[in-house]
């Protein structure tokens, strides 16, 4: 019985002393399309966006405190304006391979390939010095403002003075190596011939509409902050198919758009976490008008905003524009445009049928016009059911509210964007991308007098002065304060028709930990825990 026990007290001491096998630490989430290309020049789509997020290492990166630290650059130096950036880029960065060396020529290549004219990528974009005019063939890449000091220094000049949030975005500060990208010709980026990242993940695997799947990636330069073992990314996955997954224990963490669909998870115990907005959806407005007869009407301010308070934007919300939230103001929870001015709200979600015929009748007074001179408003879409049932309750309302005759015009993607672009609309149902810090050159840059577009039809000295004082603002504090009165001044003469948010929720079990939304609601879950 002894020698029995022995054995026993020996087999548990022995069993002790051999390490316990850790259980791999793999974040599952699910999106609802198929990356596409993870081609950082070209990749426009959530599930792209949040690969690269993690693969491709920019010059500085943010971290969950929201600070930008560090990235692939060691330091860097900016001029008294903000125009002029100099950057250190670290010595002894590889790719994945752990082999080919990072350099500052590889983010030169990055430039020059996407602002490329011969080669026109999705992602092209013109903030350095020249960039535009290199892109229409006016001066050579060499007068662009991009600068190769030595092997690890490069230096940017911009037109406008820029921030560090800017240096997070991959497709012009995550380097690429020219020989790699080169060789894979049509196909890179593609699943058969895959990026070369340097950021804290690699695709490992990537089966086209089914999943992606992304390792740590080995020669990664601070391996310490990377927590999760793999990321599995299930593709074409609807709201709806995830919520099933969250409730079936399928999936770690969501991102979820419906308010029913949220409402279904925090009900069964899953925790919300940050949200943020990425499109502002509604009617885009020309200040002039289809035509001289609309134009003499919609570039009245007044008229303007009674077609803005006559909307009931909840209503909305609730049946034909379901997953987005009624939006009061341009700028959405979350972003750092609405955090700068948190109190603001410009008109209520809800339709204001009295204030909307005050403001009618002011604008029937300035025009010397009657109610009967007002010819129907066109309101162009894409020939799709959803966007002809949302402007039908867009239009019943209008009727309802303010006595206004519509007409939707239905019409083909191609038809859209070109009426659009020549300015050939009146009221056009559609979205507009959010962007970090805020809307000035993603959206608000058409509204300017001398944007050379007739895309908007706006001319107003003040708006310009307002939209200058932003974009050459110093400092990011400075911008966003500038911001906020180009915001109230745009919304409050209802320069546009803005009714909803499309607000994503991040959601996840309790006692999830270690994820993050960047700026531009990007999600990082490098750390996350669970």
């Amino acid at each position: 019985m002894k020698k029995l026990i022995s054995l026993v007290l020996c087999f548990a001491l022995c069993a002790a002393l051999v390490p316990a096998v850790a259980e791999e630490n793999v974040v599952r989430i699910a999106y609802g399309y198929d990356p596409n290309t993870l081609d950082y020049g070209m990749s426009n789509l959530d599930t792209a966006n949040f690969i690269l997020t993690h693969i491709a290492e920019t010059l500085l990166v943010q971290d969950a405190s929201g600070a930008y630290v560090p990235g692939v650059a060691e330091s860097y130096e900016k001029s008294d304006d903000a125009r002029v950036w100099t950057f250190k880029i670290k010595q002894g960065l590889t790719y994945q391979d752990g082999e080919t060396p990072i350099t500052a020529e590889d983010l030169y290549y990055a430039v020059q390939r996407l602002l490329n004219p011969e080669d026109p990528k999705d992602n092209a974009t013109f903030g350095l010095v020249n960039a535009e005019e290199y892109y229409n063939g006016q001066v050579p890449f060499e007068e662009v403002g991009i600068k190769l000091i030595d092997d690890y220094t490069i230096e940017y000049t911009f037109v406008n003075p820029t921030y560090e949030s800017n240096f997070t975005s991959a497709c012009l500060f995550a380097p690429l190596e020219q020989a790699y990208v080169e060789a894979g010709g049509e196909i890179y980026g593609s699943s058969s011939y895959l990026p070369l990242a340097n950021g804290p993940y690699m695709v490992e695997e990537w089966l086209d509409d089914a999943s992606v799947t992304l390792v740590k990636n080995p020669a990664y330069q601070n391996p310490d902050i990377v927590k999760a073992d793999s990321i599995q990314i299930t593709l074409n996955a609807t709201g709806d198919v995830i919520v099933d997954m969250m409730l079936a224990g399928e999936l770690d963490i969501a991102d979820v758009l419906n308010p029913l669909q949220l409402q279904t998870l925090t009900d069964a115990g899953f925790v919300l976490g940050p949200s943020h907005s990425s499109t502002y959806q509604g009617m885009n407005l020309r200040g002039g008008g289809k035509s001289e007869e609309s134009g003499r009407f919609l570039s009245n301010a007044n008229f303007r905003k009674a077609i803005n308070v006559a909307l009931d934007r909840e209503a909305l919300a609730a049946s034909v524009m379901s997953g987005y939230t009624p939006a009061y103001r341009l700028s959405a929870p979350g972003e750092p445009a609405y955090t700068a001015n948190p109190d603001y709200r410009a008109w209520d979600t809800t339709a204001n049928v009295e204030l909307a015929n005050q403001y009618l009748n002011a604008a029937l007074e300035e025009l010397g016009a009657t109610k009967e001179e007002i010819p129907a408003i066109e309101l162009m879409c894409y020939e799709s059911q959803g966007a002809i049932d949302a402007l039908a309750a867009v239009q019943d309302q209008l009727r309802v509210n303010l006595g206004l005759e519509t007409v939707i015009a239905p019409c083909t993607i191609q038809v859209m964007i070109s009426n659009a672009m020549s300015g050939n609309y009146d009221l056009w149902w559609g979205g507009n991308e959010a962007s970090v810090p805020d809307a000035c050159e993603s959206y608000l840059d058409g509204f300017r007098s001398n944007s050379g577009s007739p895309l908007r039809g706006y001319a107003d000295a003040e708006f310009d002065a307002l939209y200058n004082a932003a974009v050459t603002s110093a400092t990011l504090d400075e911008r966003l304060a500038n911001f906020a009165k180009l915001e109230e001044y745009f919304c409050e003469n209802a320069m546009s028709i803005i009714l909803g948010w499309d607000m994503h929720y991040i959601v996840t079990a309790e006692g999830t930990t270690g994820y993050y939304l960047m700026d531009g609601g990007r999600l990082n879950v490098t750390g996350l825990n669970k």
